[in-house]
């Protein structure tokens, strides 16, 4: 039943997590189109009523411009005859009678009263004539500015304006005052006509937000002030500047939500508000809704019948599995797990059976055996996970020596690497723990000295003490062991099945004697060197001839795409020219019955240069040289070579404007065939990886003929390169399968010998004597310390690879405190420390992960009891209210910590030189596992300590871990 259970839990967990990350994706996908469609329509909406609203404007401003200037026109007109003739009055008749907004129309005097009044709608007597002096439009006209009035409605809500300008009079002094009223009904036709979207539509406020048109006209008869509506509200804050928000959503001149924009017209002081229902603007946008849940619920439905079939897959041998080892688990030592699945999970199975086998034969060694494994395998996991982990060799050879320096305390470790010529063994990397009487040698020649023998050879030599060996007084060449004081010395070759890459050796000032498991070790770490090296050779290799083919792929493509000479050649100095940035280039091939060279292709000459250079001497000029010796020539300025001047007195390539040249032999099968010569028109330095690779060119060129073997060859290197792509591929995937594979081989038998213990020390297996059953005990105590570090090391590994996930629920912290009350009740079970709880009350519930919660109060208690031989610790909860966090410290009395310790405590493998006090010894990942578990959590940890006083660890997590953490 409980492997069931677990099964079954995996498959959940399988389930949940396939459909939360599948869910998580296209949820993402989906609100994530959802929202760029959604603004697309505002922004959409915003254009078209910000350029409707502009141009409305512009049509009532224009259209206002061009009254006043008629109006002007009129006035001018006006003054060119007495104040109050008929003249003057004929002439403001005809403006009325001919422009339809023009309604009424006066001539006003110096001291304000009318001399002349006009209208389209009734005749005027001169009674009716009224005094003008105290209105404003006559106060600012006789000022000599032009007056425009606040827009007003008649009682069929009809828009006017009053308009007045200066009557000039001679020597530019003002007699009067021309005043108009301007019928604006216009406006009706312009704001009727706006129509956008379903429903949208448009009205003019003055400055004051007065309504001064609408397509209703009942509405501007209402004479309402429209203050408090957000389009107009936004124009009176700004109101000569343009909406800087179209489409806004408020509440429109009904009440109800609208998107709203604005345009003012600044010479009037008003402002054209476009406004459109939010229902009517939006409704694709709510359309567009429906079709994304639609899609979400379709893709989650398919979704989950996916995930819940390859979960099946998955956990169904996992599960059989599981019954095996608790058929083994149950004491059953004969029972083997038989599975058929043709991947990992029987590759596992076997390795299981095998160990099964090994626990039978040794159980009675068992623990010194598992021990002995246990830290090879971690000191080999070290090793290997740097090596797979980076390419650097220079990092890879400073971590292994790290590693060894740590385990086997060697004075010196140095490591030597053959050079490219593999002649001499170069000192590449070195741990020297006495500076002032070490003597390093750098280089050691193949064969010589023991260092070289070694090499050489490729099999270890060791002397445990040199000045009793008689062999190193024969095989030295320096005696440097003798002068350093050093008496240990061993050198181990670094090598894989097929290949020496070097040696690495360790020195120890007191004799030594390695064990076999010891020896065994270093040979491993020496083959994971070796592997490394091979490793970074190989892709340095491939860097190289990446970049090396990636040009010669270029012209060798040309090349080999046909064999017709003359296209080859033509083809393979245009891409020359293209590729290397030449201005020129042409190519001399051999003429063999005329024991000449002829010019058969070029580029950048013109047709009379190209037919003076079309044949050449064999034995005369810059060609003839290169063709006798075969040897390159490069002149960087011609002007001033010597050399040049001297192979070609008629300086012939300077002559064609060019400043610099070079000239390559063509070869094939080391003779030569011809000459390739390049020219740029300014100076031009060529670096010699330039000067190869034309080399590499040329000789492409010599082998025109062969192109179809230079093709096959090309294709070859290109496999090579994704050989060791392979490899490298192959090499991370074990690492991650002897990752997977450790955690089984390590708990599974741990398990086991855990199980089996406690049932030969309860008597299951029949009556053992005391010292039988404290034996078992010592076994169950040393295992689950082990368990608990291979826990860890997965733990971190996990964490290191961003796997770990959280199980986050709702925890109470009285059932925190009560696990944590638990646990420090079993470590003081002599009552060798004072323990003090200061627990807060009413403390709220979180929402966190539970278990990482309880490891990290556990491991820190843990630390405090290992660190206080005596005195007392601590356990502080309090709620910080303020931060909506839930704060825990743990405070001891111990040994403490020193400053200079206090940045390394948190990092992985590392401790205090006082960390093996007491009976909780470690390998240094619980507080390194306490600070990735809380970044992880969104929680905090800082530490305070004084050395001999004691040392508080505080930590905090929030109420709850937001769904994106």
């Amino acid at each position: 039943m409980l492997i069931r259970l677990r099964g079954g839990g995996i498959r959940r967990r399988l389930l949940m997590w396939g459909l939360s990350l599948f869910g998580i994706a296209l949820l993402v996908v989906v609100v994530a189109g959802y929202f760029y469609m959604a603004r697309q329509i505002r922004q959409d909406a915003a254009a078209l009523q910000s350029e409707l609203a502009s141009v409305t404007g512009e049509r009532i401003r224009n259209f206002v411009r061009r009254k006043i200037e008629r109006f002007s026109d009129t006035a001018d007109a006006l003054s060119l005859y007495p104040l109050g003739s008929k003249e003057q009055q004929l002439l403001l008749g005809l403006l009325v009678k001919n422009d339809s907004s023009f309604t009424d129309a006066s001539i006003i005097n110096s001291q304000g009263m009318e001399v002349v009044k006009v209208s389209d709608r009734k005749v005027y007597f001169p009674s009716d004539l009224t005094d003008q002096s105290k209105s404003p439009k006559f106060i600012k006209a006789l000022k000599g500015e032009d007056y425009i009035s606040p827009a007003y409605t008649s009682p069929q809500a009809q828009p006017y304006i009053t308009l007045a300008i200066p009557l000039w009079g001679a020597a530019q002094s003002i007699v009067g005052v021309v005043s108009a009223e301007a019928d604006l009904s216009f406006l009706w036709e312009v704001l009727g006509k706006i129509h956008f979207g379903t429903a949208g539509y448009a009205y003019l406020v003055d400055e004051h937000g007065n309504l001064i048109a609408h397509k209703d006209a009942t509405l501007v008869l209402k004479q309402m002030n429209l203050g408090q509506v957000d389009g107009v509200k936004k124009f009176l804050r700004n109101p000569t500047r343009s909406d800087p928000t179209p489409a806004h959503e408020g509440r429109g001149l009904t009440g109800s939500p609208v998107l709203v924009t604005y345009a003012p017209v600044p010479e009037l002081g008003w402002s054209v508000v476009l406004e459109e229902p939010l229902d009517a603007a939006l409704a694709n946008v709510e359309i567009l809704k429906r079709s994304a849940l639609v899609f979400l619920v379709v893709g989650l439905f398919v979704g989950a019948a996916i995930i819940a079939w390859v979960s099946q897959k998955i956990t169904r041998p996992i599960q059989e599995l599981g019954q095996h080892v608790a058929t083994i688990g149950a004491g059953n030592l004969e029972h083997r797990a038989d599975i058929r699945t043709g991947d990992e999970i029987e590759e596992l199975a076997a390795e299981f059976n095998k160990m099964t086998d090994a626990l039978q034969n040794s159980y009675a060694t068992l623990e010194q055996k598992v021990d002995q494994r246990t830290k090879e395998i971690s000191a080999l996991y070290s090793v290997t996970t740097t090596v797979n982990q980076s390419l650097s060799l220079t990092n890879i050879l400073d971590a292994v020596i790290a590693k060894i320096a740590e385990i086997f305390r060697f004075e010196s470790t140095r490591v030597y690497l053959f050079n490219d010529e593999m002649k001499e063994l170069e000192l590449r990397a070195s741990f020297e723990g006495d500076l002032k009487h070490s003597t390093v040698t750098r280089t050691f020649k193949r064969g010589e000295g023991i260092v070289g023998r070694v090499a050489e050879s490729a099999e270890p030599m060791i002397f445990e003490d040199t000045r009793t060996d008689p062999r190193y007084a024969v095989l030295s060449a320096t005696k440097a062991k003798y002068s350093a004081k050093q008496s240990f010395f061993a050198v181990f070759p670094i090598k894989t099945q097929s290949r020496v890459f070097g040696a690495i050796l360790f020195n120890a000032r007191s004799p030594r004697k390695l064990t076999i498991d010891e020896t065994r070790l270093l040979t491993s770490m020496s083959e994971q060197l070796a592997v490394a090296v091979e490793k970074a050779s190989l892709f340095r290799q491939s860097e190289t001839r990446s970049q090396q083919l990636s040009v010669l792929n270029t012209i060798g493509a040309a090349v080999s795409q046909s064999l017709n000479l003359e296209m080859v050649l033509k083809e393979a100095i245009e891409k020359m020219i293209e590729t290397l940035n030449f201005d020129a280039s042409w190519i001399y091939i051999l003429n063999p019955t005329e024991e000449e060279l002829r010019l058969k292709a070029y580029e950048g000459l013109g047709e009379e240069a190209a037919r003076s250079m079309e044949r050449r001497n064999l034995s005369a000029g810059i060609s003839g040289k290169i063709f006798k010796t075969g040897e390159r020539l490069v002149f960087e300025d011609l002007q001033n070579d010597v050399g040049y001047k001297q192979l070609s007195p008629r300086n012939k390539i300077g002559s064609l404007g060019f400043a610099s040249a070079a000239g390559f032999p063509i070869k094939a099968k080391e003779k030569v065939i011809g000459v390739l010569h390049l020219a740029n028109n300014a100076r031009r330095h060529f670096v010699s990886d330039e000067l190869q690779l034309i080399e590499s060119i040329a000789q492409e060129i010599g082998v025109a003929a062969e192109n179809a073997r230079l093709f096959e060859q090309v294709n070859q290197k290109t496999a090579e390169l994704g050989q060791i792509n392979q490899e490298l591929q192959e090499a991370n995937r074990a690492k991650t399968e002897f990752i997977a594979a450790m955690s089984h081989e390590l708990r599974t038998p741990l398990n086991v010998i855990m199980g089996n213990a406690e049932l030969t020390g309860n008597g299951f297996f029949g009556d053992i004597t005391p010292e039988q059953k404290k034996s078992m005990t010592q076994i169950q105590h040393h295992s689950q310390f082990l368990l608990k570090l291979v826990n860890d090391v997965l733990a971190l590994s996990r964490l290191d690879a961003k796997k770990m996930s959280m199980e986050l629920a709702t925890v109470d912290i009285d059932e925190v405190v009560a696990h944590a009350q638990s646990q420090i009740e079993q470590l003081n079970r002599q009552n060798r420390l004072q323990v003090r709880w200061d627990i807060e009350r009413d403390l709220p519930t979180i929402v966190t992960d539970v278990t990482k919660l309880k490891e990290i109060l556990q491991n820190l208690i843990g630390n405090a009891f290992k660190f206080t031989p005596r005195g007392r610790i601590e356990l502080r909860v309090r709620n910080i209210r303020e931060l909506d966090r839930i704060e825990f410290t743990v405070a001891d009395t111990g040994i403490g910590i020193e400053a200079h310790d206090m940045d390394r405590i948190f990092s992985a493998f590392e401790q205090i030189k006082e960390a093996h006090t007491g009976d909780f010894n470690g390998v240094g990942l619980g507080l390194n596992i306490v600070k990735k578990y809380l970044e992880l959590m969104n929680g905090d940890i800082r530490v305070e300590s004084h050395p001999g006083e004691g040392s508080t660890f505080t930590f905090s997590v929030p109420y709850f871990i937001p769904l994106h953490s």
